[in-house]
């Protein structure tokens, strides 16, 4: 089940001693490895005649307080897994006490983990991860629909069979839609660099935590390292949780794909069936992936209700996919700058120091308002945002952003949330919203005439306001611009080759977010 050092394996033997008969059914053999809640044996089911892996879990059956929720945990694992027949999901076929601990016997898949199959032989292709990343969206759909959450979605616990499919396995901090609160004072688990933010900050999670976890594991086999991973536990949590990924070049057209099941916020990454449709249509040998949508506000609905387990506590088969589909813009939401309400999960020590913070705030807005009663002080409305997210086709000239209106004063951020498009799919690669580099844009001076903006490499995200003057000076954007409005106006963005007669060897598409914050 479990790839492992093999000194490190006969340490484990030495210690524990292959050979013993567990329940008077299952003979242990040799240690395929071992993680954070058990030992895994190559075993031999001497009543079926067939082999099995059998996962010994570190708890005792008769034990203390904290032993007896681990306990559970495990039962709640063993269900976890039971209830999912599924090609790629890992299958258990019996639980059992003996020897005062709890055993898993589970299918045993004869092959390595994805994570030392890529140690091995090296990062996989966009079309093979693609190919696998089906396999297991598949697993985590009908894991989804029996009311279970993986949780710890990663390459060490994707086995491989011999004939290269993958299967989804160790359901150790699964967590069961069943109304059961399970927590273990100092412990979170689960790996760090794969585990999505809404973990990591205490939020609600669902099913959209599953895929979050899924697009970095992807990133990881194909790009050959993992997004998120930093030389120290915290610095990886603040990656999780606050930085963009790190992505590397070899991720090609699994780029868009990636980007979007990485957003930070669990209702702005795409529906299983979008991602199915991109990852398919990689699979399928078609390079010209385009930005993910944004899904509806009812994508993510049907996921389990959200439970606080242990998972939570910090310390420290195949279907048919549809027609892959077109990106289109999403309509815009407003919101104020007020600050938001925190998780009602926080610690109790956070919610004492936000009702501190609460009782500053009303008693400064008190002393405000008698000021403003008395004339000493103007009473200023909080300023408002207005955010909007928009496709930029890389076929066309300049495209209106809709959903917000620009007015004068009014600072305007577009920033680049996803996707890559080129200047010429015949002979130049795809690249990302800051552009070509020098030696790939000087090698199209042939076509400088095609430039907006002849100061901007081919392939820049510019920006122009319609209304701003005569002139209609044109931004280049890059992965981000802030800036004031000068007067009412109308946003417009653009591919820097947008000229009439120079589109017609243009592929591609950007997803960008548009923020207007207006001071009334």
């Amino acid at each position: 089940m479990l790839s492992g050092d093999g000194d490190h394996q006969a340490g484990i033997r030495a210690e524990r001693g292959s050979g013993r008969l567990i329940a008077g059914r299952y003979l242990l053999d040799d240690v395929l490895g071992r993680g954070g809640m058990g030992t895994v044996w190559r075993a031999h089911d001497q009543l079926l005649d067939r082999p099995v892996a059998v996962k010994e879990l570190h708890i005792l059956t008769h034990s203390d307080e904290e032993q007896r929720v681990r306990l559970r945990r495990a039962v709640r694992e063993a269900r976890a897994v039971a209830r999912v027949p599924h090609p790629h999901v890992v299958g258990v076929h019996d639980l059992v006490e003996s020897e005062d601990r709890l055993w898993i016997v589970m299918e045993l898949v004869q092959g390595p983990s994805l994570a030392h199959h890529i140690a091995e032989t090296g990062p996989l292709t966009p079309r093979h991860t693609a190919a696998l990343g089906l396999q297991l969206l598949d697993a985590l759909v009908a894991v989804h629909a029996a009311g279970t959450l993986h949780r710890d979605v990663k390459p060490a616990n994707v086995l491989l069979r011999r004939d290269g499919s993958a299967v989804l396995s160790d359901f150790g901090i699964a967590v069961l839609d069943d109304g059961e609160f399970l927590t273990t004072t100092g412990e979170l688990i689960g790996s760090l660099e794969f585990m999505a933010p809404e973990r990591v900050t205490g939020a609600d999670v669902g099913p959209a935590s599953d895929l979050w976890s899924l697009g970095a594991t992807l990133a990881t086999v194909c790009g050959g390292q993992s997004p998120f991973r930093r030389p120290a536990r915290p610095a990886t949590l603040h990656a999780v949780a606050y930085a963009e990924p790190a992505l590397n070049e070899r991720l090609g057209p699994l780029r868009p794909v990636i980007e979007a099941l990485l957003r930070k916020t669990p209702d702005e990454r795409p529906t299983a069936a979008h991602t199915r449709d991109a990852l398919h249509h990689i699979a399928a040998g078609h390079p010209d992936t385009e930005p993910l949508p944004l899904p509806s506000p009812t994508a993510h609905t049907s996921r389990p209700s959200p439970l606080l387990s242990d998972a939570d506590t910090m310390t420290s088969g195949p279907r048919h996919p549809a027609p892959y589909g077109q990106t289109m813009p999403t309509a815009p939401h407003t919101t104020s700058l007020r600050p938001s309400p925190q998780p009602s999960s926080r610690p109790r020590s956070a919610k004492r120091l936000g009702w501190a913070l609460a009782a500053t705030a009303v008693l400064a807005a008190g002393v405000g308002g008698a000021l403003f009663l008395t004339g000493m002080l103007p009473l200023k409305k909080d300023p408002v945002t207005t955010t909007t997210r928009q496709a930029v086709k890389s076929t066309t000239g300049w495209q209106t952003v809709t959903g917000v209106t620009v007015q004068q004063g009014d600072k305007v951020t577009v920033r680049f949330v996803s996707g890559r498009w080129t200047v010429d799919h015949v002979n130049i690669p795809m690249t990302g919203p800051a552009g070509y580099n020098t030696a790939i844009d000087q090698s199209l001076n042939g076509a400088k005439d095609c430039k907006i903006k002849p100061q901007a490499p081919f392939g820049t995200l510019l920006a122009r306001l319609t209304a701003e003057n005569d002139n209609l000076p044109i931004r280049t954007v890059g992965r981000k611009m802030t800036f004031e409005a000068a007067t009412d106006t109308t946003l417009q963005l653009a591919i820097n080759d947008t000229a009439d007669r120079c589109v017609q060897d243009n592929q591609g598409a950007i997803t960008v977010q548009v923020s207007v914050t207006h001071q009334p």
